[in-house]
């Protein structure tokens, strides 16, 4: 074989092996764009709902999935409304990472029309997925008078019984919205503003982890910290309230009061009764 033969042949033998590797190369990426494609990378976190559209007399059946599962982590499902916070649940998940929830609108906390805000959370705040569901057929929710809003201000005000400190703005009054949160009204806030608060279970329980819901104007705070019993919780220029979530909070030391002496005055009233009873003479 002479030299040009040889010079030919390695010519041939050097096309052929960039063609197997050009096709190799264009395998492999299109094996990636496939995977991407059909998600094989797990989703961290979606649910789903049996509906868009419900009536005040329904069942809303929740079905989620989990992609990369942690254990010991719950899943946390929160659900909104017009009036606040409809109710807070924590799920395990199954082996596989499907989890179910059911959701009776016939609550009274559901008993207003309009839209609903289901949302999971899993471990971080950064992983969680929401979906909204519309009630109708209901009550329409009224703006609520001023008088109700000072006869609920009086019935619950927490403001002088917790620590805080704000920067930012001013804390206009921090008062029970249910019988699991409280509310802290911020007034004239700014950019950058922080409230830092130190919550006693005297007046407000958390869940069994341990942990409080922060929503700040309605929606769940991704910023927000917790060390111990104190929360961190920055805000911005638009908010107006914060809303602290547990278990339970304790009714303020007045209503407790009110409770006790009525049950005293029912108490004598009924022994006052039995004992003219006792003395009337009998005919």
């Amino acid at each position: 074989m002479n030299v040009q033969s040889i010079v030919l042949l390695m010519a041939i033998m050097a096309v052929g092996s960039m063609g197997a590797a050009s096709q190799a190369f264009a395998d492999h990426h299109s094996g990636d764009a496939m995977g991407t494609q059909h998600g094989d990378t797990p989703v961290p976190l979606s649910i789903e709902s049996n509906g868009v559209n419900f009536d005040h007399n329904s069942t809303i059946e929740i079905n989620g999935q989990v992609g990369n599962m942690r254990s010991g982590t719950p899943i946390t499902l929160i659900v909104t409304g017009s009036t606040g916070v409809v109710t807070i649940e924590q799920l395990t998940p199954s082996s596989d990472g499907s989890f179910a929830f059911s959701i009776n609108t016939a609550s009274p906390l559901m008993k207003y029309d309009g839209e609903y805000k289901i949302k999971a959370t899993y471990g971080d705040a950064g992983i969680n997925d929401v979906i909204v569901v519309t009630l109708e057929g209901g009550l329409v929710k009224q703006a609520p008078s001023h008088s109700d809003d000072e006869e609920h201000h009086e019935a619950a005000d927490f403001t002088k019984q917790l620590n805080y400190n704000i920067s930012g703005g001013m804390v206009e009054s921090i008062t029970a919205t249910n019988d699991d949160s409280l509310l802290v009204s911020i007034h004239m806030a700014e950019d950058d503003g922080e409230l830092t608060i130190a919550l006693s279970e005297d007046i407000i329980t958390p869940f069994n982890d341990g942990t409080f819901f922060v929503l700040v104007n309605g929606e769940e705070s991704d910023d927000a910290n917790q060390m111990g019993n104190q929360l961190i919780i920055p805000f911005d220029s638009t908010t107006t309230d914060i809303e602290i979530i547990g278990t339970h909070v304790v009714p303020e030391f007045g209503t407790i009061a009110m409770i006790v002496l009525a049950v005293a005055i029912v108490s004598i009233i009924a022994v006052s009764a039995k004992s003219r009873l006792s003395i009337m003479p009998r005919i």
